[in-house]
């Protein structure tokens, strides 16, 4: 991809492309502070991916269960007063050092874990940079990519080198090719994919045997989240009734509503829809479910490398056409999922973007959505989550009837 766009390196802002670089997203993300951390990834296997974080995300990393790309910290300027009203600052700021030099330390009641977090401080000591700009500078020539042409995620990564006086690496938008890159997922990535998928769907059954006539979406959305966190997942959100909520405010019997459900896990996402009717299904909601099933089961069948999306919402269209005098309205939306919940390129040379009609590529995560919605009667929805294999579709939680009767 960096050889396609002649390239030598990426700089992230955006967190999920920062955790995609570097395998940490931090507290400041966490608490939306103005420019929480950055990640560089040179394009050079002989120069480091850096990660631009926070002093006090140091303890994070510290005792953290996962590695995480070489740091650069950053913590605060002591001598800030001195640059009120410029525009940027150069090599004249000074920073306050580590986190743990703001508090008191008891040093014979220290923990285990305490002591590696003042180790992780000590070991950075005369290292933190006064401001993430400041960092990010560092960051960049460190990784040798102070006179490169470089993609950037977020065109405020401009602003930040220019805060910091730095004006040769040259910028270009590089959103989607992070997108284009991200969509193919490694081992470790369909390992995340797979849990995420099992647990997502596991966490909706749970709550379907839960609810009953008369529950409103709060009711729903607390069940969800209670029961995607005994699975060890974090709900994000889940579309009960249609995208509204429920028609009613409260579920009622007999009528059908799609529950569209999404969790995360390691902040890869899980997506799955079902129908769900309290009381006894009429023919026309058996037909339509069916429907969906039919065209789900048909673009299972020629989902593979190489295969369009336009080429999945025909076939999936003509397979419901087959089974049905009359076709209702009914969306047929492949996208694939990861980090983000449409976690894909859009369309190139655009000036807003535009979904592309993606050719599938072994190891992508995908899924299709069918939204059959009836104002007045109901809603209907099936998606289930699979991986693009050699020569077809591996599903990566399990595939069964678009209809739950409660």
């Amino acid at each position: 991809m960096l050889d396609d766009e002649i390239l030598y390196g990426l700089f992230a802002f955006n967190p999920v492309n920062v955790f995609y670089l570097g395998n940490f997203l931090g507290y400041n993300v966490k608490i939306q502070t103005r420019e929480p951390s950055f990640a560089v990834f040179p394009r050079d296997e002989n120069k480091p991916t850096i990660l631009v974080v926070g002093s006090g995300d140091l303890w994070h990393v510290a005792t953290g269960p996962r590695e995480t790309a070489q740091i650069i910290p950053y913590s605060l300027p002591t001598n800030w007063s001195e640059f009120a009203g410029e525009k940027s600052v150069g090599d004249g700021l000074k920073a306050m050092g580590g986190f743990a030099g703001l508090w008191p330390i008891n040093e014979p009641g220290l923990s285990e874990r305490e002591s590696q977090w003042l180790a992780t401080e000590q070991r950075f000591a005369g290292q933190f940079m006064p401001t993430p700009q400041h960092a990010l500078v560092r960051a960049v020539k460190e990784a040798g990519l102070a006179a490169a042409r470089v993609a950037i995620d977020d065109s405020r990564i401009k602003d930040s080198l220019r805060i910091a006086q730095h004006d040769t690496t040259t910028c270009v938008d590089g959103d989607n090719i992070f997108r284009k890159i991200r969509v193919v997922k490694s081992d470790v990535e369909i390992g995340h994919m797979r849990r995420v998928a099992q647990a997502n769907q596991a966490a909706t059954m749970n709550l379907i045997r839960q609810l009953d006539v008369g529950a409103s979406n709060s009711d729903i959305d607390r069940l969800f989240g209670i029961e995607a966190s005994k699975l060890g997942a974090r709900s994000t959100w889940l579309a009960a009734g249609s995208v509204g909520g429920l028609s009613d405010g409260r579920i009622v019997a007999d009528q059908p509503i799609l529950l569209d459900a999404v969790s995360q896990i390691n902040y890869y996402h899980g997506d799955f829809g079902r129908t769900v009717v309290f009381g006894e299904p009429n023919d026309k909601l058996i037909s339509r479910t069916k429907l969906l099933q039919e065209g789900w089961h048909a673009a299972l069948d020629m989902m593979r490398p190489g295969v369009r999306y336009s080429q999945i919402e025909r076939v999936a269209r003509a397979a419901m056409k087959r089974h049905a005098v009359q076709i209702p309205t009914i969306g047929v939306i492949p996208h694939s999922v990861g980090l983000q919940h449409t976690d894909e390129p859009y369309r190139d040379n655009m000036p807003f973007q535009v979904k592309d009609d993606l050719v599938l590529q072994e190891n992508m995560t995908l899924t299709v959505d069918f939204p059959c919605l009836e104002m007045g009667w109901g809603n209907c929805h099936l998606e289930d989550l699979v991986r693009v294999t050699k020569d077809g579709v591996e599903p990566l939680a399990t595939i069964d009837s678009p209809l739950v009767v409660v």
